[in-house]
């Protein structure tokens, strides 16, 4: 699946619906929604030619498990965000593709991280903060070498140098609520 080198990253469908209407990319990720906005912000994103990775850990009315995934995929999500590798397990089971989140905090993090990764092949590897990115790449690569998968840097990016450092620095992609830089066009 190819993806935006721009993820448009959405907190509240809709105070961004005009900004998303604008937005060139083709990826969007849902950070927080309910059960019973899902379709409906599903369906706007399809009529603007939009592909949805839900956060599943953020959907208010809904549990984390093979129903919610099943659930999700029903109502038309591209794609699966999430910090939990059980639920990495059952997208793979379900063919339904993934990204899994990491949140880099320390060195602990990191170990975690990795070892997770030698048992887990998410589709997608998501690095937070962005200004960790380069630092986590580096401590996963001396154990995995070139078997990481892609690798989407997100979190406090906050200028387009900063997002073109990234992309140049080998993220597939950059995750962003920041408005201003969806209108990035690096397609």
């Amino acid at each position: 699946m190819k993806i935006s080198p721009v993820i448009a990253a959405v907190w509240d469908f809709r105070r961004d619906r005009e900004q998303l209407e604008k937005y060139t990319g083709n990826t969007v990720f849902i950070l927080k929604t309910d059960l019973i906005s899902l379709q409906g912000n599903i369906k706007f994103l399809r009529k603007l030619g939009k592909k949805a990775f839900l956060d599943i850990d953020f959907v208010e009315g809904l549990s984390n498990d093979e129903y919610a995934l099943r659930y999700a995929t029903l109502n038309g999500v591209d794609g699966i965000i999430t910090v939990k590798p059980k639920m990495i397990e059952l997208c793979k089971k379900y063919a339904v593709p993934n990204v899994l989140r990491s949140f880099a905090l320390d060195s602990n993090a990191l170990l975690k991280l990795s070892d997770t990764l030698n048992f887990l092949k998410p589709d997608y590897l998501e690095i937070l903060p962005g200004s960790s990115f380069f630092k986590t790449r580096e401590f996963i690569s001396k154990t995995h070498g070139n078997n990481l998968p892609p690798l989407i840097a997100a979190g406090l990016v906050e200028s387009e140098p900063e997002l073109q450092t990234l992309i140049n620095g080998g993220a597939i992609s950059v995750s962003t609520s920041k408005k201003d830089l969806w209108e990035i066009d690096y397609l």
